[in-house]
């Protein structure tokens, strides 16, 4: 099973109090949906279905000389029964990582922490 970091706290997070914090926050949006993709052997197309909390996280890159900027949004966080879940990427410990960013604006909104799956609290 992957290593994954969990945004927690006692009492747990409640949904609607989840949806309201991301609403308001930055670069993420809700994304009940689910996502999809297509196979590039087959050509079919695979849908996998979100959970009502599911979170997409905006990310950007700069083209040469700030020409050609790309946006492009990923789901990206997991949201199940009180805690808010990801799996963190190698670059997750450079500070402008969007869902770096986006985790720890959320976690200081609900006075949450963030910790992970070794008990490990990170405090960036």
């Amino acid at each position: 099973m992957a290593y994954a970091i969990h945004m927690e706290r006692e009492p747990e997070i409640k949904l609607e109090e989840w949806i309201e914090s991301v609403n308001s926050t930055e670069g993420c949006r809700i994304n009940n949906e689910g996502v999809s993709a297509i196979n590039p052997n087959t050509g079919e197309e695979i849908h996998i279905s979100g959970t009502e909390g599911d979170v997409e996280v905006l990310f950007q890159t700069n083209g040469f000389l700030g020409i050609g900027k790309k946006s492009s949004w990923e789901m990206c966080i997991t949201f199940f029964e009180g805690r808010a879940s990801f799996k963190p990427t190698k670059d997750f410990e450079f500070t402008e990582n969007p869902v770096r960013v986006v985790i720890f604006k959320l976690a200081r909104q609900l006075s949450a922490k963030v910790v992970g799956d070794e008990d490990e609290v990170y405090e960036w």
